[in-house]
């Protein structure tokens, strides 16, 4: 694995672990019955949680790609 994909997958696991931390809270936003008040509010909201659902994909098909080649080059190299 080059450098980039080893340091990739070194520090996915974290940046997984912020992006659900973020999706959380926004999903508790989603839960008030205020914002529903304020559409524009709303509707900001609402794209954070898209942009951070959309990130949330990418970083888990980055880090399973990258674990599939580690484990590759693991079995290859045994």
């Amino acid at each position: 694995m080059s450098y980039k994909e080893t340091q990739d997958l070194a520090i996915l696991p974290a940046q997984i672990e912020a992006l659900e931390k973020e999706q959380s809270e926004i999903a508790a936003v989603l839960a008030l019955p205020e914002t529903y008040q304020n559409p524009e509010r709303l509707r900001e909201v609402q794209a954070s949680a898209d942009a951070i659902s959309a990130s949330l994909t990418k970083a888990y098909g980055r880090w399973e790609a990258l674990e599939e080649k580690a484990a590759a080059l693991t079995a290859a190299g045994s």
